[in-house]
């Protein structure tokens, strides 16, 4: 073990004794424990905890104080370690005189910062920041009834899970927005048994880290620490022993019924619970349940076989072939390209009563992303998804969770009883995330009330309003509302930028309509999917650059890279000579079938990037951009020129699957559904009469060889683009002036990487 890792353990077992501590001293209230001041009187700190730890374990609140004790059992005696204690002893002692930490995760918070890189990397255990996770909670229990100390979803007292509860940082927070509805709501609120039908049956976490769901199990109790009869926080197995394969909560894809074999507790078979004597030893047997709140694992089996990678090479193996045969006999093959992410979805989706609600963490790439298509399926279908809130706060605060960077959405859907339809998504671009629970509560109140009358703020319709987001007086962001069907293939364009304005734009002009905001709807203009006025996509990327290498004696013409600094034109050359590498020469043939003049970006950062469309002076292959078959190269000209206008850019934007920010990907996606490059909306060619697209192809040789800057300077002081756009605008019989579009993409997140 490399010498941080060992020091992050260390802190973490000292997070773990400092929370028994924490909870120790809470007990010593009610006089069921002894001080952290009288522990420390004594002389050998050590055994007077563990004296104190092994009497309370006879008793009650096993999860909290057994992986303590073991903790001190492991610690040699030494005039260090004794030194150690006291000053974590006055530490807890500190934390357990504050009301306010007592209700935060604050053992949570500092656990997942200090989480080994290893479990960060391969178990993805996002912390989902305090803030967003009462957002979150916010809008799942709107219209629970909490006027008694069961909790009624429908009439029938609520249950909840987290099938991935980490530290239980959201299943706290719906603790709390209970409690706050049972004290406003009950005539005579009694937070007392509220607490304990929660703790013992309404609330139910899993996880796979023993250390995470002791947390859990902590935070929950803390909320009114007063004894219970047992918990449903669970820490179930994840390997392979014997011929036993342990997935953790994917078990329950197969059946509601775990054996005690799958479940874990203190290095003995059962699952965590509290008891009043003796640790319940049994297995698991799920319930349906009313909301499923969670932010899942987000590893991918695509990139670095990370699936299950905490785990050695063999058994890791053994449980993704395991993982690939239980999604192929549920019907879901496929899904795991989009993580195991996608996975918990569906094990929501099984476990979750109609009519109940889903509350999500997850990559924004959900919302157009290839491999997610069964996952937008699920919802569209089943569903009437409420909400769907993205952050736009620039640099690198894309996220919801606290340790990533990614870009992430909150997602609350609804799931549909029989022959019930679906209604308005509520769309939130955050253009600055909730600092704090309070303005949690406040932009949760906001969006409730939105929720009433979502039709006043359809983004389809030119004249409905846009709905702001207001704290303290100070607009924070956007909401607008958007009726989605399952026709919907993918939904990344009602929200890919920041503005709402933008985004009703983008919208509009997907349906053909060329709209803006201060000259309303302006005219029709005649698009088609890409897949209509094009023979075929090439390879992927990937795929080529397994197969080539360059060679300046090679016989294959190839353009290598993406860089932003040296692509300055539309007009290219090929960079480079190719030839097959070893046992590639069928592979190299194969591909170099499907070269082209034309190309489209692979990827791309757009606050550096001037050109996501080129077109070369001779067929090649490339590493970084798809090759693009047109029937013609006067085609590939028109098609170059329309995708590196302004309205052309923005439809291939619609398109991306957003990674980070400006950052996005663009997917070839599926010929016969339309989707990805396929589907995007380009220029009619067809509809085209012979003098206009002559007059388009004069106009790319006059444009194709001037260089353009990065698309934030373009649009704020517009250049080359500008000529492309007029140029455009007049063949079409357009008449329309661009500059308000260009000064709201000129300081948009996504086109800049930086706040509004």
């Amino acid at each position: 073990m490399k010498k941080n890792d060992e020091i992050k353990l260390l802190k973490t077992a000292a997070i773990l004794l400092t929370d028994a501590m924490v909870f120790q001293e809470v007990l010593a209230r009610s006089g069921l424990a002894p001080t952290l001041a009288s522990i420390r009187r004594q002389r050998n700190v050590k055994r007077a905890l563990e004296n104190v730890w092994d009497k309370i374990l006879k008793v009650n609140y096993q999860p909290i104080f057994q992986i303590a004790r073991n903790i001190l059992s492991g610690l040699p005696a030494s005039p260090n370690i004794n030194k150690a204690l006291n000053e974590l002893t006055e530490i807890a002692e500190d934390i357990a005189s504050s009301h306010v930490l007592l209700k935060h995760d604050l053992f949570g918070r500092i656990y997942h910062m200090l989480l080994l890189g290893k479990l960060v990397k391969y178990y993805a255990t996002l912390y989902t920041s305090i803030p967003v996770a009462r957002l979150l909670a916010r809008l799942l229990v709107g219209n629970i009834d909490a006027s008694s100390y069961k909790p009624k979803f429908e009439g029938e007292p609520i249950r909840v899970v987290d099938f991935a509860c980490g530290s239980g940082t959201l299943l706290s927070a719906i603790y709390k927005e209970l409690e706050l509805k049972h004290r406003l709501e009950c005539p005579n609120p009694d937070v007392g048994k509220l607490h304990k039908y929660l703790i013992e049956e309404g609330i139910w976490g899993f996880d796979v880290l023993q250390h995470a769901t002791h947390l859990a199990m902590t935070t929950l109790a803390l909320h009114n620490p007063i004894p219970v009869n047992h918990s449903r926080i669970y820490c179930l197995k994840l390997g392979v022993e014997g011929k036993n394969k342990y997935l953790g909560s994917i078990d329950f894809l197969r059946s509601s019924k775990l054996p005690i074999t799958h479940v874990l507790s203190g290095g003995k078979t059962g699952p965590i619970r509290i008891s009043e004597t003796e640790r319940e030893v049994e297995g698991v047997e799920l319930p349906d349940f009313h909301i499923c709140i969670m932010n899942p694992p987000f590893t991918r089996s695509a990139i670095g076989n990370l699936l299950f990678g905490a785990l050695p090479s063999k058994e890791r193996k053994i449980l993704l072939k395991e993982l690939n045969r239980l999604l192929s006999n549920k019907g879901l093959s496929g899904i795991g390209q989009a993580g195991s992410a996608a996975v918990f979805v569906f094990i929501a989706d099984k476990y979750l009563l109609k009519g109940g609600r889903i509350g999500l963490v997850l990559p924004r790439a959900m919302l157009s992303g290839v491999s997610w298509k069964k996952v937008r399926d699920l919802f569209l279908n089943n569903y009437h998804i409420e909400y769907i809130i993205t952050s736009f706060e620039g640099d690198n605060n894309w996220n919801f969770s606290e340790n990533t960077n990614l870009s992430e959405i909150l997602l609350v859907a609804r799931k549909l009883k029989e022959e019930e339809n679906t209604g308005y998504t509520i769309f939130v671009n955050l253009w600055r995330k909730p600092k704090n629970e309070i303005e949690s509560i406040l932009i949760g109140s906001q969006l409730l009330e939105m929720h009433k009358s979502p039709q006043l703020f359809d983004i389809a319709n030119s004249n409905a309003s846009i709905f702001s987001i207001r704290v303290k007086g100070k607009k924070i962001g956007e909401a607008y509302s958007a009726l989605l069907s399952s026709d919907d293939k993918e939904l990344g364009h009602y929200s890919f930028f920041a503005q709402a304005e933008l985004n009703r734009v983008l919208v509009l002009l997907r349906n053909s309509i060329l709209y803006l905001p201060k000259d309303g709807i302006i005219c029709h203009i005649p698009l088609t999917p890409l897949s209509n006025v094009i023979n075929d996509i090439g390879h992927d990327c990937g795929s080529i650059s397994k197969t080539f290498q360059m060679d300046d004696a090679g016989t294959y013409k190839g353009f290598w890279g993406q860089r932003s600094d040296e692509v300055l034109t539309i007009a290219q050359n090929p960079n480079t000579n190719l030839s097959p590498k070893p046992n590639k020469t069928n592979d190299a043939k194969r591909i170099w079938d499907k070269r082209s003049k034309l190309l489209i970006a692979y990827r791309a950062w757009l606050p550096t990037n001037r050109i996501l469309s080129i077109v070369l002076s001779e067929p090649v292959v490339s590493s970084m951009w798809w090759n693009i078959i047109t029937k013609d190269e006067e085609d590939a000209k028109i098609l170059a020129l329309w995708l590196n206008s302004t309205l052309g850019l923005l439809l291939l934007l619609s398109v991306s699957e957003v990674t980070r920010g400006p950052w996005i990907e663009f997917k070839k996606g599926n010929r016969q559904e339309k989707t990805g490059l396929w589907g995007l909306p380009v220029i009619n060619i067809y509809k085209l009469t012979s003098e206009q697209k002559e007059e388009l192809v004069k106009l790319y040789e006059k444009t194709c060889k001037k260089q353009l800057k990065p698309l934030p300077d373009e649009f704020a002081e517009p250049n080359v683009r500008e000529q492309i756009d007029n140029g455009i605008n007049e063949i079409l019989g357009i008449k329309v002036n661009l500059s308000d579009l260009y000064e709201m993409l000129s300081k948009d997140p996504m086109i800049t990487g930086k706040k509004i």
